[in-house]
């Protein structure tokens, strides 16, 4: 690291990790909701449905204010921003709740910092909008031809997370080699919706853009200077999705010791054998390492810090290390963890799902070398 870069990094603001009263309470409001309506047996309920999301736990968590309560509320009252999200998000994946918490929210901070669609934004906080977002994937994306009322959208992507149950989408499009972001309508005239069950049971899209028209009053930050917003976006994104993965391996290691230490093999715990209990410490500090690095890249984001370096750095430990956490918290449940109906495949599927969302650890690890390596150049 040049000395440039080592004065920089001193002077760049500390993370502050302890919550707040208001942050501890949205942790112990959002706790109490997911435990309540997203335990084993209802998250199962819910996936037999066959339903897109779990309506009635999104009604609990619109109701209970947890989505407005990230946003600003004034000048001087700036919500609970990124921080709050991550840790909302992080009680989402302790339960694996059924909801497309994290692309709403982020839509929703997105039109409250850009001052955009104040009607999609408060029907967001009523909870009758959903959002979902679409950004480029690997050899494909959306590109923008300019038209004389606006601009008309072409292009396929394969992954749509939670489309299905999105009202709204939140599309990035590329133009003249500058990338733009329009909210539509789900339903807008070229949109095709082709719904797939993941792999984690939750519902998906491929989704096809035909000739569908945009105007300058579908735009995010219009005014802002071109591949402002969709820079915005997408660290944001990446630490929500990181802060769904520490959840969910957070929980997956919990209960992976409880199992160990209750099961019995040659008369004693499976716990006291040295192997197991290596890996499940290694499992545990993977888990940790991908809170810390999102909780850095939340407060970063909010605090006009190193938030892309920041967020970069969690999406790549949540791809990395929650691959492992969750690789070890299956084989140390030995057969029952390959069984699709025990509790701890099912986080083991949700993490290996959201280790290829929005891009690979690869894509990452090269998204913030681009980030790094002009810090060592100055």
């Amino acid at each position: 690291m040049s000395p440039a870069n080592i004065q920089s990094t001193l002077q760049a603001p500390n993370m502050e990790f302890t919550l707040g009263e208001d942050e501890q309470s949205v942790v112990d409001l959002a706790g109490q909701i997911f435990s309540h309506l997203s335990d084993d047996d209802r998250h199962l309920a819910s996936v037999k449905t066959g339903e897109a999301f779990d309506a009635t736990l999104w009604e609990q968590l619109v109701e209970a204010g947890l989505l407005e309560a990230l946003l600003p509320m004034a000048e001087d009252e700036p919500g609970l921003g990124m921080v709050g999200l991550a840790l909302i998000a992080r009680e989402q994946g302790r339960y694996l709740g059924r909801i497309p918490f994290v692309t709403t929210a982020v839509a929703a901070l997105a039109l409250a910092e850009f001052g955009d669609r104040p009607d999609v934004l408060e029907n967001i906080n009523a909870g009758s909008a959903l959002v979902g977002v679409l950004l480029p994937e690997v050899r494909q994306r959306i590109n923008g031809a300019v038209a004389s009322d606006g601009w008309v959208l072409n292009g396929h992507l394969e992954f749509g997370y939670v489309v299905p149950s999105s009202t709204h989408l939140l599309v990035q499009f590329h133009v003249d080699g500058t990338e733009m972001v329009a909210l539509i309508e789900a339903e807008r005239v070229g949109v095709e919706v082709d719904e797939f069950t993941g792999i984690s049971n939750l519902q998906h899209a491929a989704l096809s853009l035909n000739n569908v028209r945009v105007s300058s009053e579908d735009l995010i930050g219009a005014q802002r200077p071109a591949g402002e917003v969709a820079g915005w976006i997408r660290p944001r994104l990446l630490t929500a999705t990181a802060a769904l993965t520490a959840g969910a391996c957070e929980e997956a290691v919990r209960r992976t010791a409880a199992y160990t230490s209750e099961r019995e093999q040659f008369g004693r715990p499976l716990s006291t054998n040295q192997g197991v209990a290596m890996r499940a410490a290694d499992a545990h500090i993977d888990s940790v390492v991908t809170w810390l690095t999102t909780m850095d890249a939340a407060w970063q984001l909010d605090n006009d810090g190193e938030g892309e370096l920041a967020a970069f750095t969690a999406s790549w430990c949540a791809r990395e290390g929650g691959f492992r956490a969750v690789h070890a918290t299956q084989h140390l449940h030995g057969g029952m963890g390959a069984d699709v109906d025990n509790h701890i495949h099912r986080f083991f599927i949700w993490v290996r799902e959201l280790d290829v969302l929005w891009g690979s650890a690869g894509q990452v690890a090269e998204e913030l070398a681009n980030v790094i390596l002009p810090l060592d150049q100055s």
